[in-house]
């Protein structure tokens, strides 16, 4: 998931969650809160932010707006309910949310076609019956791995969901 901003001023006074180690930064999963950017005249940032969590000051120095962008991203969701989750839930969140298509269908959908072909294609060598159940099982196994991204995906974010509805609310979501 990509989030770009124009201009470094519009990240002044928002929470950005961090998705990317930088050496003395941060670590991946917490919350920052933007408190000043300054862009000197060759495009780099210096910035100045708070740890959510610990209320610590720090000060970071990026190359451009995009290397920001990619260290971190706004996420009004955990920025609410930043103290209902620990780590590990806040981490796969982050996961689950820079998982795209390209990253986690392709490789699986090619795996599972290459071997459907390879088990048809020795067991019943190139015969017109090989063909048609190789072709099925081509669309069944791509439509597999489409539900199983989407629904991972919407597990996670459930899961994250329903602990926030007990915990803020007395709300159970089944």
């Amino acid at each position: 998931m990509a989030y770009s901003l124009s201009n470094i001023d519009e990240a002044v006074d928002g929470k950005y969650l961090v998705v990317k180690n930088r050496t003395g930064q941060a670590k991946i999963g917490t919350m920052v809160h933007v408190m000043s950017a300054k862009q000197s005249s060759d495009g780099r940032i210096d910035m100045g932010y708070r740890v959510t969590g610990t209320g610590q000051n720090y000060t970071a120095r990026f190359d451009s707006i995009k290397d920001f962008c990619t260290w971190a991203r706004p996420d009004s969701f955990i920025a609410r309910y930043y103290e209902c989750f620990d780590n590990s839930e806040i981490s796969k969140y982050i996961k689950i949310n820079n998982r795209t298509v390209l990253t986690f269908c392709v490789p699986i959908i090619a795996i599972a076609l290459v071997l459907i072909w390879i088990i048809f294609g020795a067991i019943l060598h190139g015969k017109g019956a090989a063909i048609v159940i190789g072709i099925i099982l081509s669309i069944v196994a791509i439509g597999f791995v489409f539900f199983l991204y989407k629904e991972s995906k919407n597990k996670i974010k459930m899961d994250l969901y329903k602990k926030v509805s007990a915990s803020r609310w007395g709300v159970t979501i089944r």
